[in-house]
């Protein structure tokens, strides 16, 4: 059967087993239908670059955006170690994507680009920022911030800033009424930014926020909290602050809230819920704290458990508890179940227990997508039947042993990978078989960052999975490594590889790598003969390895310094 016979609803099930960019590149152009049906996808689906190559992100912005910019009403870019500078390009191609509603960006660095951006689209419904750590001084990000609180249709703002400069939200003076959603991620923001931010965003509905109340707003705080429906909070020590929010949200129906060194008890909050927050219907809570040692630690451990056993939360709302305690140095985690929050990640415990019913566990955890799991935690995890089924990101630490397989389940949704390698009780016992195992049955796996003597027991016979592209021995692995590299990287992936990151002895091996690797288009670097230092007074003219490097590569390449960290090079296959 040919295509063109199929129904149109037939052919758009089908584009969604597709990335938008592999149907552009496809079908754009091949008929008026099908272009149609095109428009139609990416009405509802963001165009996301970061994974694209540089040549096929060329043919992109040279050969199709020219002629589909008002249809396009999502994108997503990115300034990551597969294309340099990705953001700038785009924009310098001078697009007028007059219909474009929804812009996220990864890795931005400068707030004059971002602020140039914002101007350009003030048509913008909602911005994405993430892992950004914008450069410059707070003079700049000040503006830059009030910027986005000026875009007049702007209802939903995503801001994850690496704290290296604070996005500091009491700076804002200019006020949104068309903003009701915002998630400010990766860094805590005070009480008076808290009171900037109400202030000048009185529509807000949904918040997520980290605050570290501070001392001068602590003692007195008035301010109008908006209707919020929606809160994701994460607040340190201050439980005046936290009782003074929690008692003032009297719209609010979904909760979750993580909690460091405040200590709430069930019966506290059967009182708030049942005196302040009458509309609530999700409840998601995770406390930390600590016990004193001088305290009979099993008797509070059980008034505690007590506390969330009563009819009001096992029967009325079927909110349920557990509790995880260290004896060492009486450390607590009490958490609601199911487990409502994307990360699990934390210390093992000596004790465990829970209202939970048993025969529901297995599903306590379906909600976690990123997962750290040392040999500890691992034992633990073990003997409390934790569950992980749904893990998008796995941190692990090898070796581990097969208890492994009845804490996580299932891998088909594993998308990126950290193996390293840790002290264990065992030194001689190296399953190496597992972490092969492991690789094969995660189908969907992109990203693996391994240890370099890992991978080198793993290069022993080729790996089947076919979904890697991206090999990462620098993150997890500081030695520098010569030309026996090459063999094992082709051993390992033969030529799946596109985007390696690694350290070598001499910038030489570069020339060898990028003959042998034939699909390599993005290769991340550190040189262990690299003299270069930014503290030298030395311009870039003077970079030797850099000057030879692109002279050497040719015009196919572009090499550079990384922005934030001088010795990492990035050298790029056009």
């Amino acid at each position: 059967m040919k295509m063109e016979l199929l129904a149109n609803e037939l052919l758009l099930d089908i584009f969604e087993y597709l990335h938008p960019l592999e149907l552009l590149h496809s079908f754009y152009g091949l008929n008026i239908r099908l272009n149609n049906l095109l428009f139609l996808y990416l009405r509802s689906h963001s165009l996301d670059c970061r994974w694209i190559s540089q040549r096929s992100f060329t043919d992109l912005c040279q050969n199709i955006l020219p002629f589909i910019t008002d249809r396009l009403y999502s994108i997503h870019l990115s300034n990551t170690d597969v294309i340099p500078n990705q953001i700038s390009q785009f924009f310098s191609y001078g697009f007028h994507l007059h219909n474009i509603a929804s812009l996220s960006l990864s890795h931005i660095y400068s707030t004059k680009l971002l602020t140039r951006i914002l101007l350009a689209y003030p048509q913008l419904r909602s911005l994405h920022l993430h892992m950004s750590c914008l450069d410059d001084e707070i003079e700049k990000i000040t503006p830059c911030l009030n910027t986005i609180w000026s875009l007049p249709k702007l209802q939903s703002c995503y801001l994850d800033i690496e704290p290296k400069h604070s996005f500091d939200c009491s700076l804002l003076i200019q006020t949104s009424l068309t903003l009701h959603t915002v998630s400010i991620e990766n860094d805590s923001v005070s009480t008076a930014c808290l009171i900037a931010l109400f202030k000048c965003t009185p529509n807000l509905r949904t918040l997520s926020i980290n605050i570290q109340p501070t001392t001068d707003h602590d003692q007195d705080f008035s301010f109008t909290i908006p209707a919020l429906t929606t809160l994701k909070l994460k607040i340190q020590s201050s439980f005046r602050m936290l009782s003074y929010l929690l008692k003032n949200l009297s719209h609010l129906r979904e909760l979750s809230i993580e909690t460091d060194m405040i200590w709430f008890d069930g019966y506290q909050w059967e009182d708030i819920l049942t005196n302040y927050l009458k509309q609530l219907k999700t409840l998601h809570l995770l406390m930390f704290y600590r016990i004193s040692q001088e305290k009979d630690i099993v008797e509070e451990m059980f008034y505690l458990i007590e506390s969330y056993r009563t009819t009001f939360s096992t029967k009325e709302r079927q909110w349920f508890i557990r509790c995880d305690y260290r004896r060492e140095d009486g450390t607590v985690y009490l958490y609601t179940l199911p487990y409502g929050f994307p990360e699990f990640s934390r210390p093992s415990c000596d004790m465990s227990i829970t209202t939970y019913p048993t025969e529901n566990m297995s599903k306590a955890f379906a909600s976690v997508r990123t997962l750290s799991l040392d040999y500890d935690l691992l034992y633990f995890a073990t003997q409390t039947a934790l569950q992980f089924e749904n893990i998008q990101y796995l941190k692990l630490s090898y070796p581990f042993d097969d208890t492994f397989w009845s804490v996580i389940t299932k891998f088909h949704r594993l998308k990126t990978m950290e193996i390293a390698l840790n002290a264990y009780p065992n030194e001689n016992y190296r399953p190496i078989h597992h972490v092969r195992s492991l690789i094969e049955r995660s189908t969907s796996l992109r990203s693996l960052a391994i240890d370099y003597l890992i991978l080198s027991e793993l290069s022993s016979t080729p790996m089947q999975n076919c979904s890697l592209r991206r090999l990462d021995v620098m993150s997890c692995d500081g030695h520098f490594y010569g030309i026996e590299c090459i063999s094992l990287i082709q051993a390992f992936l033969g030529n799946q590889c596109e985007i390696l990151l690694i350290n070598i002895e001499n910038h030489t091996i570069i020339f060898d790598l990028i003959e042998k690797l034939s699909n390599l288009r993005a290769l991340t670097f550190q040189c262990q003969s690299d003299t270069w230092d930014d503290n030298n007074g030395s311009s870039m003219i003077d970079d030797e390895l850099l000057q030879d490097l692109n002279q050497r590569l040719g015009p196919k390449y572009s090499a550079m310094r990384d922005e934030d960290e001088s010795s990492i090079i990035h050298v790029w296959i056009c």
